[in-house]
């Protein structure tokens, strides 16, 4: 029941996350900074989005099978998303060449805040976790 909540938590709180950081992106490039815009702004708040769901839902499973490696499986997560986030941006520099500082901005804000929410939960979903554990004992 607890990891049901959780990831309810999870899904609505990334959601309307994502809400913000994608409309208030498009706004800040469309009003502000229109020379900036590019044509794969929307991809970014989709991958966050997409590897957020698959960060929650790979809590799910390993708080189902091992959760005494949470942590473990937390910075698997991390240095994956970094090293994908990495070759991402690559990829984009050479590939499309095109306002590349605007994307590798962008997309490190969106890194950054995306860090911040995602440890922010699992620091507050690991203190729930171990309160939970010594309840029951």
């Amino acid at each position: 029941m607890f990891l049901l909540a959780a990831k309810k938590k999870f899904i609505v709180s990334l959601t309307i996350l994502m809400v913000i950081m994608s409309w208030g992106g498009a706004l800040v490039f469309h009003t502000l900074l229109p020379r900036y815009y590019f044509a794969w702004y929307p991809s970014i708040p989709i991958f966050f989005y997409l590897f957020g769901l698959f960060y929650i839902f790979m809590f799910g499973y390993c708080y189902r099978v091992s959760p005494q490696r949470m942590v473990a499986v937390y910075l698997v997560a991390k240095v994956t998303k970094m090293l994908l986030s990495i070759l991402i941006m690559s990829i984009y520099a050479v590939a499309v060449a095109h306002q590349v500082l605007s994307f590798i901005g962008t997309y490190m804000v969106f890194y950054f805040v995306f860090l911040i929410f995602e440890t922010r939960f699992f620091f507050h979903f690991e203190i729930k976790h171990k309160s939970n554990r010594y309840k029951y004992k």
